[in-house]
C-alpha cells in the first residue's frame, strides 16, 4: 500500500529511478511481512517459534551464500535507481560499446546498440563502470584538422584562419565559447589547421545536421 502511495505521488513520477527501487523495497517488505505474520499465527497457536526462527537463520544464511551474484546485481539495480546515472532512452556509452538503454531490471540492464543488437550488463558491474551519459550533453564539440597544401604563403594562411573562425562563430546555433582555429603543424606533405567549434543543441540527430553543414 505504501509503494503504491508513493507511486503515484508527484515527486516520485520526477524521480525516475523510484521505478527501478520502488517494486524491489515492496517485494523485500512483502516477503519480510509474510515472514513475521507466518511466525505470529505459529506463536498465537501455541507452536515453539524459537526453533523455526533458527532454522529460518540458518536458511536464510546459506541463501545469502549462494545467490551472493544476485544480491549483489539486486544492490547494483537500487545504487543506479538511486544516482540516476542514465534512463530508458538514454544514449550512453558503457565500455567500448554505444546504444540506447532500453530497460532497466531489477538484475540487468538491457541496451540496443547501433548494430540493432541488445546487449546485458548485470547491474552489479554495471555499477562499477565508467558509464558516459551523451544525451545529458548541455552541448555537441565538431572537431576536425584542416590539411592545406604545403605551399600556402602565410597571407592565404592567415586569411583562411579568419574565414573559418568567422563562420563559426555566424553559426545560429553556436555556442558562447570561443571557436578553436589555430595552426596546428607545418609538415612535408601538408599545413594542418586544428577547428573546434561547440554548439548548443542536445539533440543527436541535429548535432549530425550542423557537423555536415559546417564541414560543407
Amino acid at each position: 500500500v505504501a509503494a503504491r502511495a508513493v507511486a503515484a505521488a508527484t515527486r516520485a513520477a520526477e524521480q525516475t529511478g523510484s521505478v527501478t527501487v520502488l517494486p524491489l523495497l515492496a517485494k523485500a517488505a512483502r516477503v519480510a511481512l509474510s515472514t513475521l505474520g507466518v511466525v505470529a499465527v505459529l506463536s498465537a497457536l501455541g507452536y515453539p517459534v524459537a526453533s523455526l526462527l533458527a532454522g529460518l537463520g540458518i536458511g536464510g544464511l546459506a541463501l545469502a551464500l549462494a545467490a551472493q551474484k544476485t544480491g549483489e546485481h539486486l544492490i547494483g539495480s537500487v545504487a543506479i535507481g538511486f544516482d540516476q546515472p542514465f534512463q530508458v532512452g538514454d544514449l550512453v556509452k558503457v565500455d567500448d560499446q554505444t546504444g540506447r538503454v532500453e530497460a532497466v531490471g531489477l538484475r540487468s540492464t538491457r541496451i540496443r546498440t547501433f548494430d540493432r543488437s541488445v546487449i546485458s550488463f548485470p547491474n552489479g558491474k554495471l555499477a562499477d563502470l565508467r558509464t558516459e551519459n551523451l544525451s545529458a550533453r548541455d552541448r555537441f564539440r565538431v572537431a576536425t584538422t584542416l590539411g592545406l597544401a604545403p605551399t600556402t604563403d602565410a597571407a592565404t594562411l592567415r586569411a583562411v584562419l579568419a574565414e573559418v573562425r568567422a563562420l563559426l562563430e555566424a553559426h545560429p546555433k553556436a555556442a558562447d565559447d570561443a571557436p578553436w582555429v589555430s595552426l596546428l603543424r607545418v609538415g612535408a606533405l601538408s599545413i594542418e589547421v586544428e577547428v573546434a567549434a561547440w554548439f548548443r543543441t542536445t539533440d543527436m540527430e541535429e548535432f549530425l545536421a550542423i557537423r555536415s553543414e559546417v564541414l560543407l
